[in-house]
């Protein structure tokens, strides 16, 4: 019983290993970089995106590419402040979650 409980636990070891998770994105996201990933296309959803960071006080790889989705809205969007473009520099070095979640409420606000 021992020996075929260790050859199914054995067996499953090897299965997940070799369909486990990757640090690729899947499918239409397969070639480009996190920065390109995290570009949003609509002030709705930039402020979205910030009012989840405001929430949870992190802000991690999820503010990657957001200063280059700024510079993008600021293209079609006049509204787009400079003042939104210091906030994210300060928000990507931002260091406490209190902190974060301030300037990521300040810029939500914003748009």
């Amino acid at each position: 019983m021992l020996k075929i409980l260790l050859k199914c636990c054995l067996g499953l070891i090897v299965c997940t290993s070799f369909t486990g998770c990757t640090n690729q994105p899947a499918g239409e996201n397969a070639n480009k970089s996190l920065e390109e990933i995290n570009q949003t296309n609509s002030k709705s959803e930039l402020k979205k995106r910030l009012l989840e960071i405001a929430e949870s006080g992190e802000a991690g790889s999820s503010v990657m590419g957001m200063h280059e989705s700024l510079e993008e809205l600021k293209k079609s969007d006049s509204s787009i402040s400079d003042e939104l473009f210091t906030l994210c520099d300060q928000l990507e070095s931002a260091g406490s979650s209190s902190k974060i979640k301030s300037i990521a409420k300040k810029m939500a606000d914003l748009l």
